[in-house]
């Protein structure tokens, strides 16, 4: 059985209140393992867990890879975790002027256990006090000089690191980085992912029939400069396909063999060999010829990689409506699903249902359908608001996370 989180209060300060919303945008998304969150956001189910546990700060690539893989609002969760940062950075700052405001207290005793002040803290040509011990004089060792020093310097570290807020996945990613490579440009812009397959291929176009330049191993974290579109890959993890190819360097890489997105709203750039984006997707209902209580859903469109088909409907024992992946899937012209509507609530006359263009998992474009579904498996357009369109294209195009 899963270990029950540990409660949380998010009036107990900044940390525990940002935890907090953690836990509530996972539950949410349907309260999904983080074993299963783990495949998609390509951090380990630890650190993730870390991440809502409110003890301390996750790093902000922790914290965008968790949001997206519960298919929250990124862009939200960044202005939030640069707001937590500030917040911990002002309380530390008034915690250390406070301490700096308090006089030491001056004795005229020697101390028992060290000095009642910091050694760091005394002028540099101030010299210490030793009193001998004339009884037993005790022999030089300068090994303790050694070790005393040695000892510092790891403590030292320990403190930097925990000053940083690194998880655990990230002090052993510092420790041992996979033989074979490339150094982690220090450029900053574009973006980062992490290879997790045996043998990740880098080409020189975005196809699966490009030429081999590198072969790289599992673990490498990598600076991409950008993407472009090529062709489609079935992602290993959530078994969805992706036509997102990452550039590196004068090479591409499928994004379906990398865990890591491009940030929220970068487009795709043209690229030797790569696709243009989708345009004039076409959405159809009619009644399944195959299935008599099913209803099949079918696209045509230009430069289609990719398609997610979602429905809005309240599911028995729900107590509201919301947006739900039926399928994503890839073909050369037609793009199509068949679904059941009676797993909807009965009362509902008509289901909105969308299909949408995709990238890949958490990659919607702005190219989609909208159909109002009768009773008698047809449709007829239907024009969504705003706010209905971004969610049900995002549920449209997201991971599988289930199970």
């Amino acid at each position: 059985m899963a270990r029950r989180p540990r409660p949380l209060d998010p009036a107990d300060g900044p940390l525990q209140a940002f935890a907090h919303g953690l836990r509530e945008l996972r539950e949410s998304a349907g309260n999904p393992t983080y074993r299963s969150l783990a495949r998609i956001a390509g951090f380990s189910a630890t650190t993730l867990s870390d991440a809502a546990a409110g003890l301390r700060r996750p790093s902000l690539e922790v914290t965008l890879a968790f949001v997206g893989a519960c298919r929250g609002d990124e862009d939200d969760w960044r202005r939030r975790w640069h707001r937590l940062e500030a917040e911990l950075t002002d309380a530390r700052r008034s915690t250390d002027d406070g301490e700096l405001a308090t006089p030491a207290r001056e004795s005229t005793e020697p101390p028992i256990e060290g000095p009642a002040t910091p050694v760091d803290s005394l002028p540099s040509e101030t010299p210490t006090a030793v009193v001998p011990d004339l009884a037993q004089p005790a022999p030089p060792r300068p090994w303790r000089g050694r070790f005393a020093l040695a000892a510092g310097v790891v403590t030292a570290l320990v403190g930097i690191l925990l000053a940083l807020h690194l998880s655990t996945e990230d002090l052993n990613q510092l420790a041992q980085i996979p033989p074979g490579c490339p150094k982690l440009p220090d450029a900053k812009g574009g973006f980062t992912g992490r290879t997790y397959t045996d043998t990740t291929r880098v080409r020189d176009a975005p196809s699966l029939g490009g030429q081999v330049l590198q072969e790289l191993p599992a673990g490498c974290r990598l600076r991409f400069s950008g993407y472009c579109l090529g062709d489609v890959v079935i992602d290993a993890t959530g078994n969805s396909p992706d036509v997102r190819w990452f550039e590196l360097g004068n090479g591409y890489i499928s994004s379906a063999v990398v865990h890591g997105n491009p940030p929220p709203g970068l487009p795709p750039t043209e690229c030797p060999g790569g696709h243009p984006g989708p345009s004039d997707l076409a959405l159809t209902a009619r009644p399944s010829a195959t299935d008599p209580s099913g209803v099949e859903l079918s696209t045509t469109g230009r430069q289609l990689g990719v398609v997610g088909f979602a429905a809005y409907y309240q599911e028995r024992g729900a107590d509201r409506p919301r947006w739900h992946q039926l399928a994503m899937t890839t073909a050369k012209q037609e793009f199509r699903t068949t679904w059941q509507p009676g797993t909807a609530d009965g009362g509902q006359a008509e289901i909105p249902v969308l299909a949408a263009a995709c990238l890949g998992g958490q990659a919607p474009t702005d190219t989609s359908d909208a159909l109002l579904l009768d009773p008698g498996k047809t449709g007829r357009p239907d024009a969504l608001t705003a706010d209905a369109l971004r969610a049900a294209r995002a549920e449209a195009c997201r991971y599988p996370i289930n199970g």
